[in-house]
């Protein structure tokens, strides 16, 4: 990978997460959707307007997800199932953008099982990233990300069983989100 390539999929995962904050909380702004509600977040998809920034953002977001992922194979030593792990996590999220929610057919046992692979595949890809780590104060660090992102699946998964889906899936967000941001800035200082 060239310099100039290295430093843009640097950055690819900072700008993944920037679309998925701002298209989600645009269209959940524009299309007055309930955070505290019942219905997940993919039900913007068919709300007016709302609907184009939440499905744009998942498959821009997922892409660039992608892209980072060649960054994190440039830059740290990780093993294959860390990659496949992260590979098919980004596909559940891409189709999961391009298949809306909803209905009885094909299609929307498509989006649900895509998203569901996607949430359980995140905390995958971030143990196996942490255990391909060099000993030291950077694996421990990893391994406290993993660890918060265990514990807000386990509290996402309460949150759902309470119906305040929104929250459920944004809970594990902001801890892959957090991991994303560490990787991003750890060569920073090294």
């Amino acid at each position: 990978m060239s310099r100039t390539s290295l430093a843009l999929t640097r950055w690819a995962g900072l700008a993944a997460v920037f679309v998925l904050w701002s298209t989600q909380g645009l269209g959940s702004a524009i299309a007055h959707f309930d955070l505290l509600g019942e219905r997940p977040l993919s039900y913007l998809a068919h709300r007016p307007a709302a609907g184009e920034l939440f499905s744009g953002g998942l498959v821009v977001a997922a892409v660039l997800f992608v892209c980072f992922h060649g960054y994190i194979r440039t830059r740290y030593p990780v093993g294959t199932l860390f990659s496949v792990a992260m590979l098919v996590a980004m596909a559940g999220q891409f189709v999961a953008g391009v298949v809306p929610i909803g209905g009885t057919g094909l299609a929307g046992r498509l989006h649900v099982t895509s998203a569901l692979v996607l949430g359980a595949l995140i905390p995958v890809l971030m143990w196996r990233f942490a255990a391909c780590q060099p000993g030291g104060a950077w694996r421990r660090r990893c391994y406290g990300l993993f660890w918060l992102e265990a514990f807000a699946c386990v509290g996402g998964v309460a949150l759902s069983q309470r119906l305040v889906a929104p929250l459920a899936e944004i809970l594990p967000a902001m801890g892959f989100h957090a991991w994303v941001v560490a990787v991003t800035f750890h060569h920073v200082r090294t």
